[in-house]
């Protein structure tokens, strides 16, 4: 089921915003964001986590409707398309502008392979296809829109997809960002999102480059993360040095974050803690990497505490977490893993 909402607005753009997955019926994604705009926006979530599949007539229709209305203000009727998401909204909106070749692209975080390990489609009960990708033909017009793809390549499915982006989708634009999968609400925080958004006029490029978060990887490297984090979310145990070989490994928090897991996996505890410990007090001290986003930075210590605890250390794992709550706000994943410790943490009502 498709639920939409429709935005007028008088600057001749038309928004398509696909939601991301688990947005609850009568909510959209990213709705925020485009709350104070002039554009026209037409909000699309697919309800049933499908990531916007079979739903090709459905997009279709919105999309005709909402360009037959007019515009807030007479004469302001939108005449230029714009497919905007982030993560299945990205994938929707990635779909929706390759089959009809009429709008220009912003998509964060895309899957062009969907029900991959580890990947946020399959945990989301999208299964792989099989295909080696799962985008529909490239309407012919698609040569003359603008295809803009975001990657976070501190995650191993988007620096897998960034890759895969290279190979299957030349004509796009590709923005490898010192970032995370939730690299759409890191730019939001940093206020680049409202720079491109504003009139969809500005270089994202030049905004990306302002704050640093512009990378320029080795698609190879790239391929390795993504693959050695498939394989360990299948189960196997990769060597660390697999991943500290590769040229990108420590300016890649994302890779050295891997890398301990394959060090925890094989029972080398120690080695472990140390590698996250120092890669959260090098974030800390980076003017890049400071700015990550706070729910994927608090991943790191809250991996520390677990490794303790399951190691049978409880007293180092309550001292981890008891540290944890001094630099981010309790919430109920923290108050949940106090709960194994014996700590009673309480989360602070706003």
């Amino acid at each position: 089921m498709l639920d939409q909402r429709w935005h007028p607005g008088d600057s001749g753009i038309l928004v398509v915003v696909f939601s991301q997955v688990r947005i609850p019926a009568g909510k959209f994604g990213l709705e925020r964001l485009f709350q104070r705009t002039r554009h026209s926006c037409l909000f699309l979530n697919d309800l049933s986590g499908g990531w916007y599949r079979g739903l090709d007539e459905t997009i279709d229709a919105a999309v005709s409707n909402a360009l037959a209305r007019p515009g807030s203000r007479p004469g302001t009727a939108p005449t230029r398309i714009i497919y905007y998401g982030s993560s299945m909204g990205g994938y929707g909106a990635l779909r929706t502008a390759l089959r009809r070749g009429d709008g220009d692209l912003h998509a964060f975080g895309t899957e062009l392979c969907l029900g991959r390990p580890g990947s946020r489609s399959l945990a989301a009960g999208v299964t792989a296809s099989g295909l080696a990708h799962d985008l529909p033909e490239a309407h012919p017009d698609t040569a003359r829109r603008t295809l803009r793809l975001y990657f976070g390549c501190f995650d191993g499915t988007d620096a897998l997809n960034a890759a895969r982006a290279a190979d299957l989708l030349p004509q796009a634009l590709l923005h490898c960002l010192a970032s995370t999968h939730g690299s759409h609400d890191h730019l939001y925080t940093l206020n680049l999102i409202r720079r491109i958004t504003g009139t969809f006029q500005r270089d994202p490029e030049t905004e990306l480059a302002s704050k640093g978060l512009i990378l320029h990887p080795s698609l190879a490297a790239l391929t390795d993360f993504g693959q050695l984090f498939e394989r360990f979310a299948t189960g196997e145990c990769p060597a660390p040095e697999t991943l500290s070989a590769l040229p990108e490994f420590d300016r890649n928090p994302g890779m050295r974050a891997l890398a301990a897991e394959f060090e925890a996996r094989a029972g080398q505890t120690e080695a472990a803690l140390c590698r996250l410990e120092l890669l959260e007090r090098e974030i800390d001290a980076d003017p890049v990497w400071q700015g990550l986003p706070k729910r994927w930075r608090k991943k790191l210590p809250l991996r520390r505490v677990e490794i303790l605890r399951d190691s049978g250390d409880p007293v180092r794992a309550r001292a981890a977490l008891q540290a944890a709550c001094t630099t981010f706000p309790v919430d109920d994943q923290m108050v949940a893993l106090g709960a194994t410790l014996g700590l009673a943490l309480h989360v602070k009502s706003s």
